[in-house]
């Protein structure tokens, strides 16, 4: 399988849910150090419902369409749920069945990052 199916190399070039959303309810950023990307999730919920989703940062083409598809998916999911989501979750989001160990983190970037977000609350 082509690690950069066309879907990821699209969002990673047209990035969705991209902007800081000035009424967040909660923020929250992450960094994968073993290559440098970064992101901040800026979640607005309605009770321990997510109602909206953005993120801003930099990062491959991998860990870029990540956390557009992931701030699609957080949409309409409760605090509880997103504390739920694992990996598997994230590769099937990417439509990718495996990944190396450095990519996994590319990956799981943002999942990790928002769910420090829902942690805070």
């Amino acid at each position: 399988m082509d690690l950069y199916q066309a879907q990821i190399v699209d969002l990673a070039k047209n990035p969705i849910h991209r902007g800081e959303m000035a009424d967040a309810t909660v923020t929250h950023s992450g960094v994968n150090v073993t290559c440098g990307d970064h992101v901040r999730v800026y979640l607005k919920l309605d009770g321990d419902r997510v109602i909206n989703a953005s993120w801003e940062g930099e990062g491959c083409a991998i860990s870029v369409a990540a956390v557009c598809l992931l701030c699609d998916a957080l949409v309409g999911k409760t605090t509880e749920v997103i504390q739920a989501m694992t990996k598997a979750t994230m590769f099937e989001l990417l439509g990718i069945d495996e990944l190396g160990p450095a990519r996994v983190k590319c990956a799981v970037l943002c999942l990790e990052t928002a769910q420090g977000a829902v942690g805070k609350i």
